[in-house]
């Protein structure tokens, strides 16, 4: 850096114009009517005609005010008129020295303003709830816990490395102090408080980003991928492999022979105990027929959907489903893909390790006591993310769990009711079911896994 930090508050680019008449002014907002207002002194007039243009800080914001004469007063309208314009994510800022622009600051959310307050004491440091990554736009900096972005240049980047090697003074590193009080540093040493303690990165990033926590983000079904490039069909490509015709079920005896609603809620329960006896073919084609097969296929214009027994985010159903089977009457024990197309299994050849280091992680993941008689049958609910994320931006994985969690209710019920020992895992390795497709997990990747058997002695 080049001496001289600062930190220039000034209005974004959709601000076309500043308009004034003596103490009125008029902002010209792209795509807004014209926002007029009168302030009540010259000066006042002065100091937001700044924002306009290069920018200036918010010091320097003041001292413009203060020539009205109340230095007091000053400070409160500039407060007061910062915090209108962050409402309507009107303002930007430069981090510039002597020598240039180092960052730019965005607000992805209404009111976001910098920190006014005093310096802590102590050395502050990266929070650890932000991130460095790479958007067209250059490397940003961004954080769960922060409604903006700071797009960074070369020598941004090289303050931030010198202020990531270890804790930096708040009173002797102005780049720093300047972070922290953007919302990107915290105090290194300082507790936090048990409630935000208990959130990890990944879970605070996913909440913030997949809703509409954030204005300038888009979150919802815009279809971006339309026009680009066809989404992945619903209906996919049949596995290799030897096809297993599954028994045929008859709907009326299904109806027939299950309990109400009411009653099979009330039974249900998560079962860890297994009898010898295994789980049957026709148990299993029952199962996999009430929970998760295609009832229809419907081909639109911009993406054809299914329907399935379940509800899921725009009918557009991309969880498949496959059995990693331990025993089963009439099945060997390897990795199956479900066709719940055709109501069929495909099973994937040499994969028998494969689906017994699956069954293995589901009997950990239930904490299963070692000897214990592991489950039949681990049902891995796999996510083809790219046909929800070519129409749902921002939110595509949430959803695709949202789903799968629809689905281990549908499970629960449907296992309940057969009188089968279900029950759902909390973590599974996705890179097993990779290693048995071979299919690139950014195309359908393993996000959940449901354990079946027969229930043993109570």
């Amino acid at each position: 850096m080049s001496g001289n930090l600062r930190l220039l508050y000034r209005f974004n680019a959709d601000v076309e114009a500043v308009r004034r008449d003596g103490d009125r002014i008029t902002l010209d907002v792209k795509d807004w009517k014209p926002i007029g207002f009168t302030v009540p002194a010259p000066a006042y007039a002065d100091a937001i005609a700044a924002l306009y243009g290069v920018g200036t800080t918010f010091s320097q914001l003041i001292e413009i005010a203060a020539a009205a004469g109340d230095a007091a007063k000053a400070d409160a309208a500039i407060r007061y008129y910062a915090e209108r314009f962050s409402r309507g994510r009107l303002l930007v800022w430069s981090l510039t020295d002597d020598a240039g622009e180092l960052a730019r600051v965005d607000a992805l959310a209404q009111n976001y303003l910098p920190q006014q307050n005093a310096l802590p004491e102590g050395d502050l440091q990266l929070c650890r709830f932000a991130y460095l990554r790479r958007l067209e736009a250059g490397a940003v900096l961004e954080s769960g816990l922060v409604r903006a972005r700071v797009t960074l240049g070369e020598r941004g980047l090289t303050a931030l490395s010198q202020s990531l090697a270890r804790g930096r003074p708040a009173a002797g590193d102005e780049f720093a102090a300047t972070m922290w009080r953007l919302g990107f540093f915290s105090v290194a040493g300082v507790d936090e408080d048990e409630t935000r303690r208990c959130w990890e990165f990944q879970d605070l990033l996913m909440h913030e980003t997949s809703r509409h926590n954030r204005e300038a983000a888009m979150v919802g079904g815009t279809y971006r991928f339309d026009g680009k490039f066809p989404s992945l069909p619903a209906i996919k490509p049949v596995a290799a492999g030897e096809r297993i015709a599954l028994p045929a079920i008859d709907p009326a005896q299904v109806r027939q022979a299950s309990s109400s609603v009411d009653a099979v809620s009330a039974r249900r329960r998560s079962v860890r105990s297994y009898a010898e006896a295994p789980i049957s073919l026709a148990t299993l084609s029952e199962f996999l027929w009430r929970v998760c097969r295609t009832t229809a296929h419907i081909e639109n214009k911009r993406q054809d959907i299914i329907s399935r027994p379940y509800p899921a985010g725009g009918s557009i159903n991309e969880l498949e489903f496959y059995l990693a089977v331990r025993r089963c009457g009439g099945l060997a024990g390897a990795v199956y893909h479900y066709d719940s197309h055709g109501h069929a299994l495909i099973a994937l050849a040499q994969t028998d390790k494969i689906a017994a280091k699956i069954v293995d992680h589901s009997a950990a993941a239930m904490g299963l006591e070692p000897g214990a008689q592991q489950p039949d049958v681990t049902v891995v609910i796999a996510s083809r993310l790219p046909r929800l994320s070519w129409k749902y931006e921002g939110m595509a994985y949430r959803a695709s769990l949202m789903n799968a969690g629809v689905v281990f209710e549908l499970m629960y019920l449907v296992a309940t009711d057969m009188g089968l020992a279900p029950c759902a895992n909390g973590t599974g390795d996705s890179r097993l079911l990779q290693e048995a497709t071979g299919i690139d997990p950014f195309e359908e990747t393993a996000i959940a896994e449901f354990v079946l058997g027969m229930p043993g002695a109570a």
